[in-house]
């Protein structure tokens, strides 16, 4: 694998959208990286004093003129971290927290599994919001990921060089399988840093009312819209990476019973399916980017019927 060398090491790559407050993880963050690039995904003026207190606090800010996605939004910073030398990137978003020492435990994987002559692209941590992202063996301690979530994955330059960017049209979810899977077809496998964790909430938690609760005390839920952009990536990635069928329809299959769930929770329900509906065609016609104002303002109309728990927030 081709490498670039600079004295300039790692750098940070944070997105944020509508922040509440300056993310705690940039002061983690900062004794562990060269520089950190903060790009807000188009939040407006009206987080200007956030993205003041963000520069003040030593980190680079970039801030879209509109909603982006995250794939725009981690393209623009992994392209400034490529101008400026890195080695290799770290990305994160808003949500994510870290422990001392995490950075240089990914990149102490990876140079595990290069001295062994194994191959090895991006690198997560072990465990991301106490799931397991580890798979198979590679042998020689070093661990395959069976799923890769961008927030806490470590980007050698070198990868960057041969796989590429970021898919932008996928807007927002799968954005990172897609990363994953152009990865395993370069023949530049994910791996996990072992042991590692990255504490992170994957969405507000609600309980549910009535038999279901019953079955199902908890489930985590995202905001509406998100459901259009995931049922949209899963048709485009079938088609894209037919080498990955099988894996891609065990994933599909999870994903189709958490739409039921969402459906059934949803208020009102035909605007939930009006949005699954929507996503699954616009999918197999390829119609990608940001879905259009008409069906955003309805998505912003659906509720869950469920009671959130204490501090859940819109993910």
């Amino acid at each position: 694998m081709t490498s670039r060398h600079s004295s300039d090491g790692v750098w940070g790559v944070v997105t944020v959208h509508r922040p509440a407050q300056v993310p705690p993880l940039l002061a983690d963050l900062a004794p562990q990286v060269t520089g950190i690039i903060v790009v807000d995904d188009g939040s407006g003026s009206e987080f200007d004093s956030i993205r003041a207190e963000i520069a003040a606090s030593g980190a680079l800010v970039l801030a879209l003129e509109r909603n982006s996605g995250i794939g725009a939004a981690l393209n623009r910073g992994i392209r400034c971290a490529l101008d400026k030398g890195a080695s290799a990137i770290v990305t994160f978003d808003q949500d994510s927290t870290i422990a001392p020492g995490f950075v240089a435990a990914l990149s102490a994987a990876w140079e595990h599994a290069r001295a062994h002559g194994v191959p090895a692209g991006p690198v997560v941590p072990e465990f991301f919001a106490d799931v397991s992202q580890a798979g198979p063996s590679a042998g020689h301690g070093v661990v395959h990921a069976a799923h890769a979530i961008q927030s806490g994955m470590y980007l050698p330059t070198g990868v960057v060089d041969q796989v590429g960017l970021m898919d932008e049209a996928l807007f927002i979810d799968l954005v990172d399988t897609d990363f994953e899977l152009r990865c395993l077809d370069a023949d530049l496998p994910c791996i996990v840093a072992p042991g590692l964790r990255l504490p992170h909430r994957l969405g507000a938690c609600y309980r549910f009312p009535g038999p279901l609760g019953a079955l199902l005390p908890t489930l985590t839920l995202s905001t509406p819209f998100r459901y259009y952009y995931r049922a949209r990536s899963r048709i485009v990635l079938a088609r894209r990476h037919p080498r990955h069928r099988a894996r891609l329809r065990r994933d599909a299959r999870a994903d189709y019973a958490y739409f039921l769930i969402a459906w059934m929770l949803a208020r009102p329900r035909s605007t939930m399916r009006k949005l699954l509906v929507a996503g699954f065609r616009d999918g197999r016609a390829e119609r990608m980017g940001r879905m259009g104002p008409a069906l955003m303002t309805e998505a912003a109309r659906v509720t869950w019927r469920a009671r959130p728990l204490p501090d859940a927030e819109s993910a």
